[in-house]
């Protein structure tokens, strides 16, 4: 019996010692995560062009969803955004070759104008190669009446 309540005692003190976040995390690239929150990222959006929107109203993302959904069955759910608070930025990769993954970051944040910016994820090698995809992903941040424009990195 103690042998028991001993190996049930170390089982819940090894499972609760990996909660802990590390502490040499990057304040900056956390900054920019609180502004910019992924809300839906997936492999075929239907847009075969390179192309980045602000959507500022339900009827632009309703609008949007209609193109991504048009061959899917059952099709996407519609994220639910507060506009009065919040507009999502969409950015669509175009087609290419394999899976992407990319993330959009703040670039610059002055008094009038953002820039977002497309952060390539390097790797050695592709993942499926020989897949034609057409990556999409969408990201909210709170309302602004600034300017925003895309920039892609290098």
């Amino acid at each position: 019996m103690r042998s028991l309540l001993l190996f049930l005692f170390l089982l819940g003190v090894s499972c609760s010692g990996q909660k802990r976040l590390p502490k040499d995390r990057d304040v900056s690239s956390s900054q920019n995560s609180k502004e910019l929150q992924l809300v839906l990222q997936d492999n075929y959006s239907g847009v075969e062009q390179t192309e980045f929107q602000v959507i500022r109203d339900s009827k632009a993302l309703k609008n949007f969803f209609l193109q991504i959904n048009k061959t899917r069955k059952p099709g996407l759910p519609i994220p639910e955004v507060d506009f009065s608070r919040e507009l999502l930025l969409v950015y669509c990769a175009g087609t290419s070759l394999g899976i992407d993954r990319s993330e959009l970051v703040i670039v610059e944040d002055s008094e009038d104008n953002i820039v977002i910016g497309l952060k390539e994820h390097t790797s050695v090698e592709k993942e499926y190669p020989n897949v034609a995809t057409m990556p999409f992903c969408i990201y909210k941040m709170p309302l602004t009446p600034k300017k925003i424009s895309f920039q892609k990195l290098k």
